[in-house]
């Protein structure tokens, strides 16, 4: 190792297991990089090692500290003179035996003599087994330290006085199992304001600590300013009082027993007096409370801006609140209140009081979200959460004895509901449904097995977006049944927009008067088995643009009225096997650019006239379809997927029209359509050449054609061709004798047993054919650069460069 003399870097960040490093180490003296030194034992390779290292620079890790023995080897490593450092971590490896010594004395003065150049930035001490810290750590010409990080320090009893360091915005202390007060040693005593940059602060796993003591705020000394974040994690005998002022703080996590305060295992938050404020805190989180309800008693003098809230785990309570009027009081200033995983809770407020409603509505304040999640004991949503005005957005989430909502109108300003696997829901307000005031634009509906329809009669007149998803027992949206005509004629006032229905096999129809809302702009129904229908007419539906019908076996009719639709952009028909025909008039000519028709084996027809679609882009057609009609597919594709159809696919070939018709066509797939053809492209048995591809191609993929033998050289004229793929020929064994096309930036062969052999690099006959190709992917591994899309954009902006300068060497020559 120590011949490497001009070595400059040396890189061995993720070498966990390395005992030490090799002897002579210290003779590298450019070395620039080092990022882990690791201590031998005994004869192995020491810190002295690092003394002639100078130029170091960047971040160095020294572990295994506890094998120094000998204090004066700290001090030999001159670590206080490497001024281009700028993150350090120390690091003592603990038996987990629990067998060796601490060698507190010996540590002590080991990190001593480790002061680093006070250009450090940041800094870590990990597993430091000295009972106390070197008093350089907090001294104020570390003027440059921005990170600060103790961990597993288990013996020390103090923290250092860091609170004077000018620019620490990140200080984290964990494990330091013995510490049982935070007070003015921590904050140092030479700096007027502590911590004055400090941004984040976090406390964890700190055992026995149990007291924070705020520092002369009695004397209007104020720390912390700039402090954002303030964690306190697993600090389970915590019970002092916090600091009081905090202006700028915006997130307090108390992880445990308090308070997004995330902390973290604290039994208990005692507030010394009922002007105790934290600024400008806007978050909150409770989790494990256990049998200490921090709620108990008015938020709004201690978190006067608090803005989000959220209640996690308290296990025993049926209410978070004693009245409306606490309510009200504590979420004055929220905007979102989230209530997670209290298994017993049946209301926010102790009793649930009729004539409280109206005040409610009016005293509400800036609740905008709500969200109640795995509260297994709610059977019915608590008036008050729908007495909010305020409110824009509401989510139910794994609440499984739920059963129904109060039967009151929304609030005046609720957009959206979110009701997710909530089993035992039978029904929806008609409430709901019947308020012409209401604002609710989008309702999402999954997992709840228990409803069979949505509304009786009509859905919310504001309603825009619907979308129900694994509802087993949903058999239409609205029902309708015994319902007077005058009542049922308010169902034309829909607006809605978005419908989409997925993953409920009881769906018979969509709406039961068998029509869609002249509205709707997307229609999306996936996997609904029994199906029957979509709608009787699409006359009126002249503003759809997409629809996607898939994976509905018993449906065997589409709409009529479907050429009428001039807006329509996109159809996807897909494993429909009782699928017929399509309605007579075929498909809408004006805006269709995208049209999908794929396993629906029992289909007697494609829809007319495909030939005139002249605003089709992408077209996929493919299992067991009919024949294409003699004047055949629109020529202006961009894209063209044939799969699994020997039909259309013959049809194309033998009636002499191929492909080169197609003059912008940029994608082109054929798949499983061919179990004679040899050679790909085939030939014209007219001309007894192979059929032409057109000149426009960008990519090309061709897969299962179980006896392809080889591709014909027409594929080397495809001058824009970049990606390429062969999948599935297991007799492919020869590629055109000219090669491959020299634009091609990524080749794919998979289960291509044959030619995959001859591209192997050990002796392949075509390797030296791949070698011009920045992507190749073989048998599902890349032997050329792992694909990289920012790689992939340069070589492509390499090659439009080159065709710019070839076509501006043609417009000179002419």
């Amino acid at each position: 190792m120590g011949n490497l003399i001009k070595l400059h870097h040396l890189n061995n960040s993720n070498t966990d297991s390395l005992e030490e490093m090799p002897l002579g180490i210290g003779k590298l003296t450019c070395l620039q990089t080092l990022s882990n030194f690791v201590v031998g034992k005994d004869s192995g390779s020491r810190l002295p090692e690092l003394k002639l290292l100078t130029y170091l620079r960047g971040t160095l890790h020294i572990s295994k500290l506890e094998n120094v023995t000998d204090i004066g080897d700290a001090k030999e490593a001159q670590l206080d003179v490497k001024e281009n450092l700028r993150e350090l971590l120390l690091q003592w490896t603990r038996s987990t035996d629990g067998s060796s010594s601490w060698k507190a004395e010996t540590e002590m003065g080991v990190l001593d003599m480790l002061k680093p150049h006070k250009n450090l930035e940041q800094f870590g001490i990990c597993g430091y087994g000295g009972t106390k810290f070197p008093t350089w750590l907090g001294d104020c010409s570390f003027s440059n330290l921005v990170t600060l990080k103790f961990k597993d320090c288990g013996v020390c009893t103090t923290l250092p006085s860091v609170g004077q360091l000018s620019s620490l915005k990140h200080l984290t202390v964990r494990g330091m199992s013995r510490v049982k007060s935070l007070g003015s040693e921590f904050y140092g005593n030479d700096s007027p304001i502590p911590f004055p940059c400090l941004e984040t602060l976090r406390f964890e796993n700190m055992q026995e600590w149990e007291d924070w003591i705020p520092l002369r705020s009695d004397q209007g000394v104020e720390g912390f300013p700039k402090l954002r974040e303030l964690h306190i994690i697993s600090c389970s005998k915590l019970q002092g009082t916090f600091p009081e002022h905090l202006p700028a703080l915006e997130m307090l996590v108390i992880e445990g027993s308090l308070c997004k305060f995330e902390i973290g295992g604290c039994k208990k938050v005692v507030w010394r007096s009922a002007t105790d404020h934290l600024g400008s805190q806007n978050s909150v989180v409770c989790r494990d409370t256990s049998n200490q309800v921090f709620l108990a008693g008015p938020l709004k003098p201690r978190l006067p801006k608090l803005e989000e809230l959220k209640i996690n785990d308290m296990k025993e309570q049926t209410y978070m609140w004693k009245s409306h009027n606490e309510l009200l009081q504590d979420i004055c200033s929220l905007r979102r209140l989230t209530i997670r995983s209290c298994p017993k809770l049946q209301s926010l407020v102790a009793e649930e009081e009729k004539d409280q409603q109206q005040q409610l509505c009016e005293l509400s304040c800036r609740l905008e979200y709500l969200i109640l999640s795995c509260c297994e004991g709610l059977v019915k949503l608590p008036q008050s959460s729908l007495s909010l005005c305020s409110l824009r957005e509401i989510g139910i989430y794994k609440c499984s004895s739920l059963v129904s909502f109060p039967e009151v109108a929304l609030p005046s300003k609720l957009e959206k509901i979110h009701i997710g696997a909530c089993d035992a829901l039978k029904s929806l307000p008609e409430a709901w449904m019947c308020d012409t005031n209401s604002s609710l634009e989008i309702l999402y509906i999954e997992g709840c097995r228990s409803l069979t329809y949505i509304a009786a009669v009509q859905l919310p007149s504001s309603l825009k977006n619907l979308q129900i998803h694994g509802c087993y027992n949903i058999k239409t949206l609205t029902v309708e049944e015994g319902i007077p005509s005058s009542s049922s004629s308010r169902y034309t006032s829909s607006i809605l927009e978005h419908l989409s229905i997925v993953g409920c096999p009881s769906l018979t129809c969509i709406f039961s008067k068998n029509e869609l809302p002249a509205t709707l702009e997307s229609l999306s129904v996936y996997k609904c088995s029994k199906l029957e229908s979509i709608a009787e007419r699409l006359d009126n539906n002249t503003s759809l643009e997409t629809i996607g019908i898939n994976f509905c076996e018993n449906l065997k009719i589409l709409p009529s009225g479907l050429h009428n639709l001039r807006q329509l952009r996109e159809i996807t028909i897909q494993r429909c096997g009782n699928l017929v025909s399509f309605p007579e008039g075929g498909l809408p000519c004006a805006k269709l650019s995208e049209l999908r028709i794929f396993q629906c084996e029992r289909l007697e027809a494609l829809p007319k006239g495909l030939h005139n679609l002249t605003s089709l882009q992408e077209l996929t057609i493919g299992g067991a379809l009919p024949s294409l009609e003699e004047d055949g597919l629109p020529t202006n594709l961009h894209s063209l997927d044939i799969r699994g159809n020997m039909e259309i696919w013959k049809s194309m070939i033998e009636r002499g029209r191929g492909f080169h018709r197609f003059s912008s066509l940029r994608h082109l797939t054929i798949d499983g359509c061919d179990d004679d053809m040899v050679s790909f492209p085939p030939e014209d048995k007219r001309l007894g050449t192979a059929l032409p591809l057109p000149a426009s191609l960008t990519d090309l993929e061709i897969g299962r054609f179980p006896n392809l033998e080889r591709l014909s050289s027409s594929i080397v004229d495809l001058q824009n061709l970049t990606e390429l793929c062969l999948r599935d020929c297991p007799k492919l064994k020869y590629f055109p004798e000219k090669g491959l096309p020299s634009s091609l930036l990524r080749l794919s062969i998979l289960s291509c047993p044959l030619i995959e052999e001859k591209c192997r690099k050990d002796g392949g006959q075509y390797w030296d054919l791949l070698t011009h190709i920045p992507f190749v992917r073989i048998d599902d591994k890349w032997v050329f650069g792992e694909l990289n899309r920012g790689r992939l954009a340069y070589a492509v902006v390499g090659l439009m460069l080159s065709y710019v300068s070839y076509v501006h060497e043609l417009s000179y020559i002419h």
